[in-house]
């Protein structure tokens, strides 16, 4: 079954699903996919929406700089916490674990 807070906080990422990809674009990252408890439907109020991402080779500055100018942004644009992760920064169970309970955006 899934959560009254999961199913909102789905619509509200894909009703601004192309403000996300603008937001990764800006970054060199791509092809965003939900994990974790709202891909799962056990969110709870104050749970993040994780967010799995491709990142590209040569984007501006740093992986880590990156990653966190793509959450911050994300949570001011979606006004709730969110955690992005990439599978190079990912180990390895856990990438796999992510990746069986994806919801692609």
């Amino acid at each position: 079954m899934s959560s009254t807070y999961s199913k909102r906080a789905l619509e509200r990422v894909r009703k601004h699903r192309k403000e996300i990809g603008d937001v990764l674009a800006k970054y060199g990252a791509s092809n965003p996919r939900l994990f974790g408890s709202v891909a799962q439907g056990t969110a709870r109020p104050g749970s993040d929406v994780d967010i799995l991402l491709d990142l590209s080779d040569g984007g501006p500055g740093s992986r880590l700089s990156r990653l966190s100018g793509i959450r911050l942004e994300l949570e001011e644009l979606l006004q709730m916490p969110v955690d992005v992760a990439y599978d190079g920064l990912l180990k390895h169970g856990v990438s796999a674990s992510a990746r069986t309970q994806v919801i692609a955006l």
